[in-house]
């Protein structure tokens, strides 16, 4: 409506939710990753003060808070039981056909104008109102939803499966409407991660080579990543442009939002981007949140939290056996909904590989729903979670590590 074109409801609606979780919810924590965005806070307040522009980083920090803290506090503090994470999922899937279906609209007009108003983009790319008037950010909502439509197909009776194979196809479809090949990257990074744990290395190597051919297929009948840059040299370029600022500023970097500041186009890299506008500190700070979000939800983490109840060969009783099925199927749902929310977050870290979504409000909601994940399975197991320490300092190295191979990587596409 043109009436609230310019009412910030997000804003409005997330400051809403979180003083309402202030006062009503009773057990509250903070995860590992909360304390990660406040300190990113703390480093983009002191990035723009480095640069000379105090005032943008304390907007640039106040923006950071509203589109990533937030979230993450009340989606974590929201998804407290397995039904409520399923409502979540479904609003995400309901929010996708709904963007498709817009899509379809702008498809089908002669002006490449959907009902929602918004119009297509480079006249044939979908796109979507707000935060989503970007294909590629639509591309990377679709690929993240589309576990979610997974989930539910193997999970319900005949009539859910069919129901959500026709969501699936749907979602997919959108992909394809966006036109985003960073968002398909996405997809079969997934799928190779998928049959990597599934099925293991060897099988992953045949389907892939039989596969190729279709891939290939497929991959031509995508643009470019981004229809911003004249060609995949530009955006290496860009990448490289993004290396050497961090260089110039290897601690608190160029400060955030400055990017286009010193190069014609944005880094096209969330890690690059991060890394020249945050520095060093904030790279880490914002690997640790990534990262440590995947691994509470990996599939196959080894600890007692997510193992299946190992069956006995004889029970004493039906009364035992009974009781030992339905634990079993419970602690399945527990950990094919943290499987489902793995490849969710996998979608989200393959594809920002190729966008700037470094502040992307999206990317916060979904992880604040895995990190829920975590410590509801704690809680419906009644079991101590293990020490975190460990891993995160296993997280810094690998994010100290990344900086080079990402060096490396660049210098060899250029």
């Amino acid at each position: 409506m043109a009436e609230l074109k310019d009412l910030p409801i997000i804003r409005l609606s997330l400051l809403l939710a979180f003083f309402s979780y202030i006062a009503l919810q009773k057990n509250k924590y903070l995860a590992p990753q909360t304390i990660c965005c406040m300190a990113l806070t703390v480093i983009i307040l002191l990035s723009g003060i480095r640069n000379g522009w105090a005032m943008g980083g304390v907007q640039s920090a106040s923006d950071f808070i509203i589109s990533s803290v937030l979230p993450i506090v009340i989606f974590s503090g929201l998804a407290t039981t397995v039904k409520r994470s399923k409502v979540l999922m479904l609003i995400a899937i309901l929010a996708s056909l709904v963007m498709v279906n817009n899509g379809i609209s702008q498809k089908n007009s002669p002006v490449g104008i959907g009902w929602s108003g918004s119009a297509l983009s480079w006249l044939d790319r979908i796109t979507y109102v707000g935060v989503f008037n970007d294909p590629n950010d639509l591309g990377m909502f679709f690929v993240m939803t589309l576990p979610f439509a997974l989930y539910f197909l193997f999970q319900g009776n005949f009539i859910t499966k069919c129901i959500f194979s026709a969501v699936a196809a749907y979602i997919l479809y959108g992909v394809y409407l966006t036109n985003s090949r960073g968002a398909l990257v996405s997809l079969v990074a997934m799928a190779g991660v998928f049959s990597y744990l599934n099925w293991g290395k060897a099988k992953t190597i045949i389907t892939s080579a039989l596969l190729s051919p279709g891939l290939i297929f497929v991959f031509m009948k995508f643009r470019s990543i981004d229809v911003d840059e004249e060609s995949a040299a530009g955006r290496v370029d860009s990448w490289y442009e993004g290396v050497q600022l961090f260089l110039w500023r290897p601690v608190l970097g160029i400060g955030q939002g400055n990017y286009l500041e010193y190069n014609y186009i944005t880094a096209h890299n969330s890690y690059v981007l991060t890394l020249a506008e945050l520095g060093f500190f904030g790279y880490v700070l914002w690997m640790i949140f990534l990262l440590l979000t995947l691994y509470m939800v990996y599939p196959q983490r080894k600890i007692n939290t997510l193992m299946l109840p190992v069956k006995p060969e004889k029970f004493a009783t039906d009364r035992e056996e009974e009781l030992f099925n339905h634990n079993f199927t419970r602690v399945r749902a527990q950990k094919r909904l943290s499987d489902c929310l793995f490849y969710s977050m996998l979608g989200f870290a393959s594809t920002i590989f190729f966008l700037s979504r470094t502040y992307a409000v999206v990317g916060y909601i979904f992880a604040g729903i895995a990190i829920a994940q975590y410590y509801q399975i704690a809680k419906f197991n009644a079991v101590a979670l293990p020490r975190l320490n460990y891993i995160i300092w296993r997280i810094v190295g690998i994010a100290v590590l990344s900086i080079p191979m990402l060096f490396i990587l660049i210098k060899l596409l250029l």
